[in-house]
């Protein structure tokens, strides 16, 4: 049984690191949860049950937490998930099982479950879905690497490749033959396309697809089918 002296102290922990956490990043980083767990002078924390980062505008969830004070390191275990609006009004999601996150740069490793990046425009109903084995994210999600069975889905099409580059600041998506050609299904109305090159690149503000070196594929219109 956990005597009223015992409960108070944890109580007055629990509030003490999350302040601490703040005050030392400057009010920037605040983490939370249902129990806090601090080791090694404070020099390691674990946190278990509804674990929460909070850092600006942006929201790192999960079921338990493990944060290194020394390198702001934190080991995320289940559930994960990351929610993101920069400036321009856009918003973008995360998720996956597991996840390593720097609190300082911003940068971070998700894998486990199918991670997945869901990224909307602020002026555009359309959701963009980037599903990998595993994606390495950078300066607050700016950009990211995806590896390992990659699709990319969207209302109008969806294209698979071995790899893909997320870059927010031209908001394209990057893909290169590595094994296999990326590959473009796309539809639209009565009319269905599939594609293949060593170079695709998605311009996803104005939903366009540029093709570079050996392309191939077809249109299907109908019963019309036209093949290069």
């Amino acid at each position: 049984m956990i005597q009223k002296n015992s409960l108070i102290f944890i109580l007055f922990m629990f509030v003490f690191v999350s302040f601490s956490f703040s005050e030392d990043l400057k009010g920037k980083t605040v983490i939370t949860g249902d129990l806090m767990q601090i080791r090694k002078s404070g020099e390691k924390t674990i946190v278990k049950g509804n674990a929460k980062i909070v850092r600006g505008s942006n929201t790192v969830t999960s079921d338990k937490m493990t944060y290194y004070k020394n390198n702001s390191n934190v080991d995320a275990e289940g559930n994960v998930n990351f929610s993101v609006h920069d400036e321009d009004g856009n918003f973008l999601k995360a998720v996956s099982q597991e996840a390593v996150y720097n609190t300082d740069n911003l940068s971070g490793q998700l894998w486990g479950g199918r991670p997945v990046i869901e990224y909307n425009l602020k002026d555009s109903t359309d959701t963009v879905y980037l599903f990998a084995d595993k994606i390495y994210v950078h300066n607050d999600f700016e950009s990211a690497d995806a590896e390992g069975n990659v699709e990319i889905i969207s209302s109008s099409g969806t294209i698979i490749s071995d790899n893909a580059l997320l870059d927010k600041k031209s908001s394209s998506l990057f893909m290169h033959k590595d094994v296999k050609k990326p590959q473009v299904n796309a539809y639209r109305n009565d009319k269905e396309a599939e594609f293949k090159a060593d170079e695709i690149s998605l311009f996803y503000n104005n939903k366009t697809v540029k093709m570079n070196k050996n392309v191939e594929g077809k249109i299907t219109m109908d019963s019309l089918e036209v093949k290069e």
